[in-house]
């Protein structure tokens, strides 16, 4: 793999109290994402996903070398006057929200979220970046990453870097039948939102819905909602862990998404806490 130039700025120690003797700046070569390399005082982590890039240090003081962050984060964001229109710009392109509601906490696997409008018509999920403790249901966030899609066909914000700029009321759930789970695609080729396989109706991946059915399948084959519609509804449990008996009538609150059966996309609802939750029975 091609070695990485970086370059550290080293702070030297302190001869008077007011005033640095002198500044150097040094260069080293590391390896491009992976292990460890220090020069003298300087150390740099070159694996992604580190807290920090590692440090510079002199008698005393150290110098912390920040985040991380996706080669595009030097492009300058465009703001695109929604979530919505986020969801059509192709992958790749850097997008910053702002005024999104957070629809939930971090999810397992991975730490990401949801985010929607204050007025529900739209959400999106987002990896963030960086830590995400502190973020619950109702903060009001300033969001900037960049439009990438998940291998299940669901767009989301990536690499996200977010603030939490106050706090609103928490979004309530759209009630769903589950034949309007997912619904249609939404924008063209290439941008967009792709809906279910066969769906019809407004595309709503990436709000937070509630939906009623009676339990199928199993917890090793995967558990789904059956409304006597002749469209399962596919459950995430892995944030509310059952046991749910089949035949079970359940209430079920949870981030619309996506999940791939071969070429076939299903909709999917992966409820935030065991709370999202209701037995029926």
């Amino acid at each position: 793999m091609r070695p990485v130039l970086f370059l550290a700025l080293v702070s030297l120690l302190l001869q008077n109290p007011c005033r640095a003797q002198e500044l150097t700046l040094k260069r080293i070569v590391t390896p491009a994402a992976a292990g460890m390399s220090s020069a003298q005082s300087t150390h740099l982590h070159a694996t992604a996903g580190q807290p920090v890039a590692g440090f510079a240090s002199a008698t005393g003081v150290a110098h912390w070398i920040g985040f991380w962050v996706p080669s595009t984060s030097g492009q300058d964001p465009l703001f695109p006057g929604g979530i919505a229109q986020a969801k059509l710009q192709p992958d790749g392109t850097r997008v910053a929200l702002t005024g999104a509601v957070a629809a939930s906490g971090p999810l397992q696997p991975g730490g990401f979220l949801y985010i929607g409008r204050a007025d529900r018509a739209s959400g999106i999920r987002v990896q963030p970046l960086t830590d995400t403790i502190g973020i619950s249901p109702g903060a009001v966030l300033s969001v900037t990453g960049t439009m990438d899609t998940t291998a299940e066909g669901e767009r989301q914000v990536a690499g996200a870097l977010l603030s939490i700029d106050g706090a609103a009321t928490p979004l309530v759930p759209l009630g769903m039948a589950l034949k309007s789970a997912g619904g249609s695609d939404f924008g063209g080729p290439g941008a967009g939102q792709s809906g279910v396989t066969g769906g019809v109706g407004l595309n709503n991946i990436g709000l937070l819905a509630r939906a009623w059915g009676s339990v199928t399948g199993t917890d090793g084959g995967g558990l789904a909602l059956d409304d006597a519609s002749g469209v399962l509804l596919r459950l995430d449990l892995r944030n509310a862990p059952g046991p749910f008996p089949p035949g079970g009538r359940l209430e079920v609150t949870g981030m619309v998404s996506l999940t791939r059966d071969g070429p076939d996309l299903l909709p999917l609802l992966i409820p935030r806490s065991p709370e999202d939750i209701r037995d029926l029975d």
